[in-house]
């Protein structure tokens, strides 16, 4: 069996979930989004975040097929980071290649919203359905 790694990187929030191919949450952790330092330190929040989820299951990281990164923005999606975000006080942070280089994984970076509409699609309400409409409200 292989499992995802869930993250919601938001401006107050960091959230990690570890889920099998159903969509079931195996563990969820949460602890406030690092806000001193420099960009670099919320990747190091975020790895160090998954391998205690990872550790917390007894999952090795040899199971995990993939990471989903689901952030506040504005992203640039070509270099895999976040820009200038106006409710964080670092210009980058980079994401994709951290992961990337931690775990050994695709890293698929997203707007929040928009993974938020792809896990309703294809594991919550909108299962089955060609067209939803999904409002988000948040503080990233």
């Amino acid at each position: 069996m292989s499992y995802a790694i869930g993250i919601d990187l938001g401006a107050t929030n960091l959230r990690v979930v570890i889920a099998d191919e159903e969509g079931h949450f195996l563990t969820r952790s949460i602890e406030p989004t690092v806000r001193k330092g420099r960009g670099i330190d919320v990747s190091r929040q975020i790895i160090k975040l998954v391998n205690r989820a990872l550790n917390e299951v007894g999952i090795g990281v040899d199971k995990i097929g993939g990471i989903g990164v689901g952030s506040i923005g504005p992203l640039d999606l070509r270099r895999g980071t976040i820009v200038n975000t106006p409710n964080l006080p670092f210009r980058e942070i980079p994401i994709v290649e951290p992961l990337k280089k931690a775990f050994n994984k695709p890293v698929i970076l997203l707007n929040d919203c928009t993974t938020a509409v792809v896990g309703e699609r294809y594991f919550g309400y909108g299962r089955g359905l060609n067209n939803i409409v999904y409002v988000t409200i948040s503080t990233g």
